[in-house]
This record gives structure tokens, sequence and C-alpha cells, in this order.
């Protein structure tokens, strides 16, 4: 019988069989101890198919933990400041305290599973949190992506369908008669602020950047450059829209230039840098005063917990409903993937399926108004338009 060319195996003092073989960066490396001396020849073969292939991993660096690794992975990311800190609060709160300890080539598609499924059974019991589980499935399966870059994982064992996408959350949506309704229960001071947010679609980091320079009422637009960014660890910055498809100029509706304009003369700071909204008490806009805004949601009767974000999504909707298309949808929002646009899109066409069948059941049962109109012997067939 011929020397085995690849690797050897020795049988130890306890009776068990060792394996080592010679790795492609030339380190003696072993495999463990088997109980029978054709386990051990068996992994060998194993280890030399892998490295013909071109599949090889290494044992050490796969022994290197998730939360090792998650540290060296967010530090090398170029990441806007909000963004490193949700990376960082999805690792601290959902990820590391179960699967940090577990080293890398540990971390099976059974073990993500379970993770996964007991994140989903505590939003369940508490009610809440659904969305920050999709959230943190896509921090963890970008980090084990760049593990299999790395050549540390052959797969990633992130492998869950559909864990990475938002479950959607109903919310109230604020109708055309509830922004006017708003607009007149807020201090004088905002009423422009709910106009514009419902008007444009702004998001409210959006509108606390605006400056005098960003608003040009003669030609009706809006440039947004730049966001107030209000971090929950740290001081308050002006920064860069969310993505770079945030860079964008907005047509301001008509109707609502002349309340801007009485705005930007009696409240916005001086000057081409002064901030467009400031608060009342001369502050920036800011997302953590917002007394003025819960006093107005009750006295306009809408449900408790509407925010100011919800203006947002009502002039997306309405720009839905008004005919706009998914791309004329995503230069308004600022969207730099379809997939937000269309939820909007869905919305308008189950809106129109509902105005359809309105005007159908006006049709078949015209009211006693609308019937004494109708003159003897005539009816919609027989009109002749």
């Amino acid at each position: 019988m011929g020397k085995r060319q690849f690797g050897r195996v020795r049988k130890l003092p306890s009776g068990r069989w060792q394996a080592r073989y010679l790795g492609p960066d030339g380190l003696d490396r072993s495999l463990g101890t088997f109980t029978t001396k054709a386990n051990a020849n068996q992994a060998l073969a194993k280890v030399e198919l892998d490295m013909a292939s071109g599949s090889w991993l290494d044992p050490a660096r796969r022994e290197q933990t998730l939360a090792s690794y998650a540290s060296s992975w967010i530090s090398t990311r170029n990441l806007r400041p909000r963004t490193r800190e949700s990376y960082e609060d999805q690792l601290r709160l959902r990820i590391l305290p179960r699967l940090g300890p577990v080293p890398l080539g540990k971390i099976t598609p059974h073990e993500v599973r379970t993770w996964h499924s007991t994140l989903i059974a505590d939003a369940d019991a508490t009610g809440k949190g659904h969305r920050s589980i999709s959230s943190a499935y896509r921090v963890l399966r970008a980090i084990l992506n760049t593990a299999v870059q790395d050549e540390i994982l052959g797969r990633n064992p992130c492998q869950i369908r559909g864990a990475s996408t938002d479950r959607p959350v109903h919310r109230h949506t604020v109708s055309e008669q509830q922004v006017w309704a708003l607009a007149e229960a807020v201090p004088p001071i905002y009423r422009a602020l709910v106009w514009v947010a419902a008007g444009t679609a702004l998001r409210s980091a959006e509108l606390g950047g605006l400056r005098r320079r960003d608003v040009d009422l003669e030609s009706g637009l809006i440039t947004v450059a730049r966001t107030y960014v209000e971090p929950a660890r740290g001081e308050p910055y002006f920064g860069p829209p969310k993505s770079d498809a945030g860079i964008r100029r907005v047509v301001i509706p008509a109707v609502i230039i002349d309340v801007l304009r009485e705005h930007l003369e009696t409240y916005s700071e001086p000057g081409p840098d002064g901030l467009v909204f400031v608060s009342d008490k001369g502050e920036p806009f800011s997302r953590h005063n917002r007394k003025w805004w819960r006093q107005a949601v009750r006295s306009a009767g809408l449900p408790r917990g509407t925010r100011l974000h919800d203006l947002r999504h009502a002039g997306l909707t309405m720009a839905a409903q008004s005919g706009a298309t998914l791309k004329e949808l995503m230069s308004l929002a600022g969207h730099s993937s379809p997939r937000a646009a269309m939820l909007y899109q869905h919305a308008a066409a189950e809106r129109a399926i509902a105005i359809a069948a309105v005007m159908s059941d006006r049709l078949t049962k015209p009211g006693p108004s609308r019937s004494d109109e109708v003159e003897d012997g005539q009816d919609l067939r027989g009109s002749g338009t």
C-alpha cells in the first residue's frame, strides 16, 4: 500500500487517531482527533478536496467570535453617523447578546433561525419591536456576507426568506381635511410647517435643515441639500440628506406659496443661511420638542400617536392618488429604491378601487334628489351622451 500523499495520521497513547496537514498558507494544522483511523483519513480527504477546489477555509479564522468580527467590521465601514449609530444599537440590543460569543464557523442556518424566532417571540409578547427585527437581520446578514467575501465562511447562514423585509405597520392616514384642521390647531409659528410638510413630503430632518437660500418662491422650488440630525448620543448637527437621492428639488404647491412667504417674513431667521423653521424659543426645529404637536393632534381630533412624519405620508399618498408615477414618487420622496415608493402606489390603487365602488353604488341606487331630476321614461342608458 502506497504512502499517503496528503496529511498524516498517527495513533495517540489514548487510542484515538490524530490527523494533521500542511495548509495552503504553509502552516501545519491539526484536524483534531478521531475514534478510528478511517475517520481521520476521511477528514483529511475532505480537506484535500477543499484545497483542490479552492473552497478551503482557514479554521483558525472561523474560531473568531461574531462579537470580535463585528467590531472590526463596523470600524472599517464608511457609514453616516446616524447609520453607524443604528447598526451599533442593533448589535448591542439584538444580535450580540445571543450570537456574540459564537465562533463564526459555528453560526449555522439553524442558529440564525433560533435567534430570529426568539426575537419574534419577544416582540409578539410585548407588541412592539417587529420592525427592529428586520433591521437587525439585515445587519447580521451584511456582516456575514463580508465574512464570506473574506473567505472565512463558505456560505452566509442567513437564509430566512422574507426576514429582511419590514413588516407593514398600519398607521392612520392623514386626510386633506385633517391637514387643514392641524394647520388651524398649531401655534402660528408652526402653521407653514404643517403645510410644507404635507405639500412637499419632506422628512422632518429635511424641514429642520432648510435655509432661506434653499427656498425660491419665484420659481416655486425648494432645494433639499442638508438635514438637521439629532443622534441618540452626541450633539445635534447639520449633515447631508439620508441618501444621495435625498439631494433634490421639490416643487412647492402654488396654494401654499403665500403661506410660506408670510412665514419667511415673520418667523424665519434672517440672512441667506437663516433657518426657515425654528421653535417658538428661536432654536432649531427639533424632533424632541413636540408638545405643541401633541396638543394640536388632540385639538384636531386625530388619533393619539399621529406623528408629524405622517404629513409626509399624507403628501406622498396624495401625489400617488393624483397620478404620480413610481419614478416621480421616488424623486419627490428622495427614495433611492422603488420599494418604499411602491407602497404609496399600492395605497393609491386601493383608493381608486374604493372610489369606483362608491361610484358604482351611486349609479345603481340614485338618491331621491337625483331620481326627481330624471324625467319619466329616461335613465342613464337612454341619455344619448
